[in-house]
């Protein structure tokens, strides 16, 4: 159960690296993404550059730090076939676009929905706030457009998100990106491949079989 959002740079480098970790392991893995906004209380209009949310969410942050920050991602992600414009990164509140994850994850394609949004924030600059744009993506992984429009209009998985929310608190997760392998501690941060084997392996070996 891992906690995520398609704001976090390092979760689309986590997902890859568990993608890595799954090939390795080698057994059946059941895998399941929860929401877990990085900012809740952002309004739904709200937009920015990559640089001044990072400053909005590291209070005390600093202009260079917050570069860093950006620099080693690119490198990290860059080795594993990621990439990130950060130039071009439009920062909003992505409320709407956790609705629509659960809306893929309802019809199967929570995966290809994730990818695509990742790659749509980080890579294409793509303006999330609106019901339109995440539409258009929708129907990009095979969901039928009419109906991610109606479920965003209508908020029908709102309380799903915040649901999650409460979820990640009650299994003591606070920071992004996080796996909980079958009732194990919770593995924080974008671990490498190693890390998640070894995890994976663990749970497989617990008495109930372990879920992921």
């Amino acid at each position: 159960m891992p906690g995520w959002d398609i704001a976090c740079p390092w979760c689309w480098i986590a997902k890859r690296r568990f993608e890595e970790a799954e090939t390795v392991f080698g057994g059946e893995v059941k895998l399941e993404y929860h929401s877990f906004e990085l900012a809740p209380h952002l309004p739904a209009d709200y937009l920015s550059s990559e640089v001044d949310f990072l400053q909005l969410v590291h209070a005390g942050t600093t202009r260079d730090e917050a570069e860093q920050m950006m620099w080693a991602v690119r490198g990290i992600g860059r080795r594993l076939g990621l990439t990130y414009d950060f130039d071009g990164v439009q920062h909003t509140s992505t409320f709407l676009a956790h609705q629509l994850l659960h809306h893929a994850k309802a019809n199967g394609l929570q995966l290809s929905m994730l990818d695509v949004l990742f790659s749509a924030f980080f890579e294409r600059g793509r303006d999330l706030r609106g019901i339109d744009e995440l539409v258009a993506l929708a129907v990009e992984v095979g969901l039928d457009g009419a109906g991610a429009r109606t479920v965003l209009e209508t908020g029908r998985y709102a309380d799903a998100v915040r649901t999650d929310r409460r979820l990640a608190i009650a299994h003591g997760v606070s920071t992004i990106p996080t796996y909980v392998v079958g009732g194990q501690p919770p593995v924080h941060g974008a671990k490498r491949p190693a890390v998640l084997v070894d995890a994976l392996r663990r749970a497989a070996a617990s008495p109930d079989g372990g879920q992921t």
